[in-house]
């Protein structure tokens, strides 16, 4: 399960910490952001309208300036929350409201503290259904100064878990310029055809440019893949050829 494709949207409130966090993090990773948040913008360091709307316009205004219907509003409206709480956070007031209201929606739910929660809560992610929007939220800054940089640090280590878990193992064979068969191990086939044709793959290759990738296998782990890799290097040409077609 890959992280940056199981989630269709981001959604949080535009608090500093732990809001911004997910914010940022989905404008880097191209995610769409979605969200209610209070009127005119405000954020605590964003006090003065339009607010954090001037940097963040995907988000929508709620009708009241308070912060309790735009976290009420954001739990009703989204599929999932995750809800991010460093060990020293001080109360968060906000935060607990979106616990309960949560709970009372009967939404899925998880809460974590930071990146050592990663494996844990990438298993929570594959019980949900694709395309989930998922809320993210957690303190402020005042209530954490540490909120921002461990929901991101958080974040990150779901998307790099996430693309660890989903990578998959090849076995490739090019055709050199000079018509003989190089065999290697790869995660990227088409990248590493790249590097090659570069000059500053195989020391076999280097003299022997373009080459072309006509053959690959695809494996699970690494293991299997450089087994393989090893067998068919010990083939035969005319076994080789056979086996590309």
């Amino acid at each position: 399960m890959e992280f940056l494709k199981k989630i269709a949207k981001i959604r949080t409130g535009g608090q500093s910490g732990a809001d911004r966090a997910a914010m940022d993090f989905a404008g880097e990773h191209n995610i769409p952001l979605c969200g209610w948040c209070p009127r005119n913008g405000w954020a605590e360091d964003y006090p003065d309208a339009p607010g954090l709307l001037k940097d963040y316009p995907e988000l929508t205004e709620t009708p009241s300036e308070g912060t309790e219907q735009r976290t009420k509003w954001n739990m009703r409206d989204c599929d999932a929350i995750l809800t991010v709480i460093p060990e020293s956070s001080k109360r968060s007031p906000g935060t607990e409201t979106g616990l309960k209201e949560g709970e009372a929606l009967g939404k899925p739910m998880y809460t974590a503290a930071g990146p050592e929660d990663a494996a844990d809560i990438i298993r929570w992610l594959e019980t949900l259904p694709d395309e989930t929007e998922l809320c993210i939220g957690g303190p402020r800054a005042s209530e954490c100064p540490e909120a921002y940089e461990m929901t991101k640090a958080l974040l990150n280590a779901l998307a790099e878990h996430s693309v660890r878990q989903d990578k998959k193992h090849y076995v490739y064979i090019l055709r050199c310029s000079d018509g003989t068969f190089y065999t290697g191990y790869t995660t990227d086939p088409e990248r590493r055809v790249r590097v090659h044709n570069s000059g500053k793959g195989a020391k076999y290759t280097r003299p022997r440019r373009p080459v072309e990738l006509i053959y690959t296998e695809e494996y699970d782990n690494k293991t299997e893949a450089q087994k393989r890799e090893y067998a068919i290097k010990q083939l035969t040409r005319a076994e080789k050829e056979q086996l590309i077609k």
